[in-house]
């Protein structure tokens, strides 16, 4: 007999067993707290640039917007916050892109705007959906009279560098010498020796005709010498002398100088800035030494 006050209700040995049992194969109910997304509509409609300057686009859209109180951070203005997020997204797009290709672009700001992302700083979510774009029928004609103007000055710029190119090449290398132009001439010609030869004479007042290059250009001389002195560059490696060459005028010459380079020998139109631990160097003055206390040059 027990010694306890009370009946023994405890369960055997095989009632412990299933109700372990009934513990394993039955799963507590999981609890979790989800406190009500706070959501809020803005119908928006605005141009938004387009990749050429006073043609753009028409958007039409709705933007949602909600805020979340767990993340520590605050907006005085979360609607504001909001749209200027959604904005910016798309305008990143917009202004990267012509006007003609408005229809994938609507898909594509569809595509990236039904995204809810947290404005950075905020509290606030933010996305965008029913992105309507549409395009101004005159927008669009000058738009495409914009891409027609820059193919003809894309060609024009092409057919200049092949001229500059062929009349380089003329100058540098084929009117060098009278060996080399009666050369260049018998291949161009078919290996008319006789002919050739008659033409000696005039081929050679060529040479010197080319040889008289007192008017060369400053840069077109110092690009010339360098090639002469390295006459294995490829193409690539060319531009690149070109390139350090326009750098190291920049720094010494300061930015004219080098812009006036850059244009003479055919470099893209870039600004040729001189490093930030760098400074133009003041003209010497009656053998002076320079502001930077190095000592000239004799």
């Amino acid at each position: 007999m027990s010694s306890r006050p009370w009946p023994d209700f405890r369960p055997g040995p095989l009632g412990s067993a299933r109700a372990w049992w009934r513990r394993v194969r039955t799963k507590p109910d999981e609890y979790t707290f989800v406190p009500a997304a706070t959501t809020h509509q803005h119908p928006f409609e605005s141009p938004l640039p387009s990749a050429v300057y006073g043609l753009d686009f028409h958007v039409k859209m709705t933007i949602h917007w909600r805020v979340d109180l767990t993340t520590g951070v605050r907006h005085n203005s979360p609607r504001n916050a909001a749209v200027n997020d959604v904005i910016q997204r798309a305008r990143a797009l917009t202004e990267r892109t012509m006007l003609v290709h408005h229809v994938p672009l609507q898909h594509q700001l569809g595509d990236e705007l039904a995204a809810e992302r947290q404005v950075e700083g905020t509290h606030v979510w933010a996305r965008a959906d029913g992105v309507s774009l549409t395009v101004n029928d005159s927008d669009l004609a000058m738009a495409r009279k914009h891409i027609e103007l820059l193919q003809t000055t894309t060609m024009r710029q092409a057919e200049r560098d092949a001229e500059r190119a062929e009349i380089k090449y003329l100058r540098d290398e084929v009117l060098t010498d009278l060996s080399s132009a009666t050369i260049w001439w018998l291949m161009r010609n078919g290996y008319q020796v006789e002919q050739a030869v008659s033409l000696s004479r005039h081929l050679a007042e060529l040479v010197e005709i080319a040889a008289d290059r007192r008017d060369r250009h400053w840069a077109d001389t110092l690009v010339t010498s360098f090639e002469s002195a390295l006459p294995r560059l490829d193409d690539g490696h060319r531009t690149d002398v070109r390139l350090h060459l326009a750098k190291a005028l920049g720094i010494y010459g300061g930015s004219t100088v080098a812009a006036e380079f850059a244009e003479q020998v055919g470099l893209p139109g870039q600004s040729y800035e001189l490093p930030p631990n760098h400074h133009e160097l003041p003209p010497r003055v009656n053998g002076a030494h320079h502001a930077n206390g190095a000592r000239p040059l004799p």
